[in-house]
């Protein structure tokens, strides 16, 4: 008798427990804990890894374009389940919920909108993704982004010019954002997520031979120059960075769009506009 009840005690509390499990929403968690931002880390990595981009620097741009703050750490980390609209950031606690207000967004007429850890724009980018489904993917999201900035760097032949144009064509307003790309990629997040610092790769001039140079530049506000083929892809992303914990439907302190002639890139083959 009493080994049936202490089994029966013990299905009772797994049961409770996988109640509890349950009942736990993914964006409250993901709230909690921040865990979300490493979707968008674990992505930039990837991306930069697959298409030569310099360590870290995907990361960095990830961060000044959907940052916001962990309280936890007391770092800015990229938010996957970011929309700016109009000007203004907003961060979701769950895809499902950035998703839900894009489509609520659309409804109202609105189109422009920079979504993701990268912050593409749909707009100027309508082939970018297959869906919104896709274009709420960090991996996908990061993908195209590192895409755009691999061919702004052979453009521009410059990472750190290629960084500002991703951003805006109009030089003031790319040597701004160029600037706060470079802090960023300066002052990574040194334990993300526990991985120690002696484990990353370091950035050093072998990953970008022209980067020690270029750095020494920045003073003098070198800008992005478009080359004599034609005028940048870039003026996709925006600075919405935000101060507090993922909040549903709540804006955040977005900057006014900056964009100057943006010009869509490529699309990858096989996708269509998003839904």
């Amino acid at each position: 008798m009493s080994f049936h009840l202490a089994l029966r005690a013990a299905l009772v509390g797994l049961l409770s427990a996988l109640l509890m499990i349950a009942n736990v929403r993914p964006g409250a968690a993901q709230t909690a804990t921040g865990g979300a931002s490493i979707l968008c880390h674990m992505a930039t990595a990837a991306a930069e890894r697959s298409n030569g981009v310099p360590d870290q620097l995907l990361d960095a741009i990830s961060r000044v374009e959907s940052g916001r703050l962990d309280s936890a750490t007391a770092t800015m980390r990229a938010w996957p389940w970011t929309i700016n609209a109009q000007g203004i950031g907003h961060f979701y606690a769950s895809k499902a919920e950035a998703i839900a207000a894009a489509q609520q967004f659309r409804a109202q007429g609105i189109q422009s909108m920079d979504v993701g850890c990268m912050q593409v724009n749909l707009m100027y980018h309508p082939d970018a993704f297959a869906s919104l489904d896709q274009a709420f993917d960090p991996q996908a999201n990061a993908l195209y982004a590192a895409h755009l900035l691999t061919q702004l760097f052979a453009q521009t032949g410059s990472w750190p010019h290629a960084a500002a144009a991703y951003h805006s064509q109009t030089p003031e307003l790319g040597n701004d954002y160029q600037r706060k790309v470079l802090e960023a990629w300066a002052e990574p997040e040194d334990t993300p997520h526990g991985r120690p610092a002696s484990e990353r790769r370091a950035r050093t001039p072998s990953a970008a031979p022209e980067l020690s140079s270029q750095f020494a530049s920045l003073g003098a506000g070198v800008g992005p120059v478009p080359p004599s083929g034609g005028p940048l892809l870039g003026g996709i992303g925006r600075i919405i960075r935000n101060s507090g914990p993922v909040q549903t439907h709540v804006s955040g302190q977005g900057l006014a769009a900056y964009r100057s002639m943006p010009i869509a890139m490529v699309a990858f083959a096989g996708q269509r506009r998003p839904d």
